[in-house]
């Protein structure tokens, strides 16, 4: 154990920071790091075996190494041996598994297959969307998350597990004795076309095979007669920074800076430039962000804002401007440590400033404290903003439902309904929902009187219970009955208000359980309003170029 905190502790500070650090010399700092070692050793010697209660000495440690990291950026984290898979997953795209996309799902709260991936063990045995799982090799499911069961699915390959399904229309569970096999995530999950010509890459990770999944996408879309393409990076969490540079390769010419990062140490401090030329030169292209992209998204995003290749639409990003290297300790842990910055062509920092405290006393050097700034400028003059995300160049806000709309996915009602349906319908082969399907969904509601709050119900509870209290609920009934009548009315007002988002919904859940994520993409173009407005910008080769060759303070924004 004590090998262990020795490790992590000299780690954090390598040999090229302790030369380059200026409030001291390395002799200073290495006394003080040979002081406080054995201070933090003798400490956690002395309560492990004197303190009053007997303390778990992993659990113990683990406390002390996490209070060392909370003082630091929410990105430095310890990773415990358990977890250090998930950085297999993020490096490379691929584990070992059997291939089912779980999520938590209706009132229950159940694990539920959301769809199984193409020519993976769970779909050559007939796994299906909907399946709500309920056992992993004998252990219930019940009150699991998502992580804890990816921990019970995944395994080396060639190793069996046993999972066991309820079935909607089937009585009794089902049991599968699946054999894992390696499970290669998509970086590219998708890519088609959104109408002729309109091509549509959604790209939802980056790790060490995004550069050829895009690649491989970009030319096929060509070869079928791509005009224009539509880049999604809504939602992309990141990854790898080469990733980054890499797709970004396939649209920017050769040559070009895309990113540089900032940092203490000698190796840190890079500049990144495209070293051939791209397959896609000149492609109109729209790349669409939103809250959710974040950090390598970040860098593709920025870059293709600032040096004006294509237009930016949604809504702001996340505003992750650090980077992480990961460090393997032999025990099997390791610490994925916050080591530069990243800036983008123009010089913006995207981090926001707001992630160390004015009371934080570890930093003996404060972080480089570029705050947001108005002065940078992209390649043609457009004046950008840095140290908050990336702002679109068209802010398209996404939908939100209303009280109703809420209520029904946070139940799970389309995909209970979706999953009925198929079950009742096993012919089906269209995606599309109709009116007749929206009223159906009503009715399926209303046989499982389905309610939720709305404005006034809590009031008039409250006023029933009043009267109560003075035996006059029985007189006030006939009142309370055009009350509830009243309720019952606004209800169905919500209803129709929200009719539209219900049917995209329903669509949505439906091309999910037919088509798999391909069946859930392609059912969005239809009525996502920033892949409607970017295939109209596309369209429009005069916007498209205004967009990209505004020289003054204004900034197309758009509300819709």
């Amino acid at each position: 154990m004590h090998r262990r905190i020795l490790i992590l502790l000299v780690s954090l500070l390598p040999l090229t920071a302790l030369a380059e650090a200026q409030s001291m010399s390395a002799d200073e700092l290495y006394a003080k790091i040979h002081h406080n070692m054995g201070l933090f050793g003798d400490i956690y010697r002395e309560i492990s075996l004197r303190y009053v209660d007997q303390v778990d000495p992993d659990e113990f440690v683990q406390a002390g190494i996490e209070g060392m990291l909370a003082t630091l950026d929410p990105y430095t984290v310890y990773i415990p041996e358990e977890d250090t898979e998930d950085l297999d997953v993020i490096t490379y795209g691929k584990y070992g598994g059997v291939g089912i996309e779980i999520g938590v799902r209706g009132e229950d709260k159940v694990l539920t297959v959301i769809s199984a991936m193409d020519d993976s063990p769970a779909q050559r045995v007939g796994i299906r969307s909907g399946d709500r799982v309920v056992e992993v090799e004998g252990h219930s499911t019940k009150g699991m998350n998502t992580r804890d069961a990816s921990r019970l699915l995944r395994g080396d390959p060639d190793t069996p597990v046993t999972i066991k399904v309820e079935r909607t229309g089937t009585p009794e569970p089902i049991e599968f004795v699946l054999t894992r096999q390696i499970i290669n995530v998509k970086d590219v999950p998708y890519s088609g076309f959104i109408e002729p010509g309109v091509g549509y890459i959604k790209l939802a990770h980056f790790s060490a095979r995004a550069q050829s999944e895009v690649d491989q996408a970009v030319v096929d879309l060509q070869s079928k007669g791509m005009e224009s393409l539509v880049l999604d990076l809504r939602g992309n969490p990141g990854g790898l920074m080469s990733a980054a540079v890499g797709v970004l390769q396939k649209f920017l010419d050769k040559g070009e800076v895309v990113v540089s990062t900032k940092g203490r140490t000698a190796d840190a401090n890079r500049t990144f430039k495209l070293a051939s030329d791209p397959v896609a030169q000149g492609l109109p292209l729209a790349v669409l962000i939103d809250g959710g992209s974040a950090s390598a998204s970040e860098i593709v995003a920025g870059a293709i804002q600032d040096l004006d290749r294509g237009v930016l639409i949604g809504e702001p990003t996340f505003g992750k401007g650090l980077v992480q290297s990961v460090i393997s300790f032999e025990t099997g842990e390791a610490l994925k440590m916050t080591t530069a910055k990243y800036f983008t062509p123009s010089g913006r920092l995207i981090q926001k400033v707001d992630y160390f405290g004015e009371n934080d006393t570890t930093l003996v050097l404060r972080p480089l404290d570029e705050a947001p700034d108005s002065g940078y400028t992209t390649r043609n003059g457009r004046k950008v903003v840095g140290g908050g995300g990336i702002e679109p160049d068209i802010l398209v806000e996404t939908p939100q439902p209303g009280q109703l709309g809420v209520e029904l996915w946070r139940k799970g009602t389309f995909f209970d309904f979706v999953t009925a349906y198929v079950a009742e319908n096993p012919g089906i082969t269209d995606a599309t929902v109709d009116e007749a399907m929206v009223a159906k969904f009503h009715a399926w509601l209303d046989d499982r009187d389905f309610s939720y709050a709305v404005d006034g119900e809590k009031e008039i509870e409250t006023l029933r219970e009043i009267l109560a209290d003075f035996d006059l609920v029985q007189s006030a009934e006939a009142d309370f009955a055009h009350l509830e009548h009243f309720l019952d009315v606004v209800r169905d007002r919500d209803f129709e208000r929200e009719r539209e988002f219900i049917r995209a919904s329903l669509e949505t859940e439906l091309g999910n359980s037919l088509f798999g994520s391909t069946g859930r993409v392609e059912a969005s173009f239809d009525h996502d309003p920033q892949i409607l407005r970017a295939v109209e910008v596309l369209h429009d080769y005069n916007e498209y170029g205004k967009l990209l060759a505004v020289s003054d303070s204004t900034k197309a924004d758009e509300r819709e």
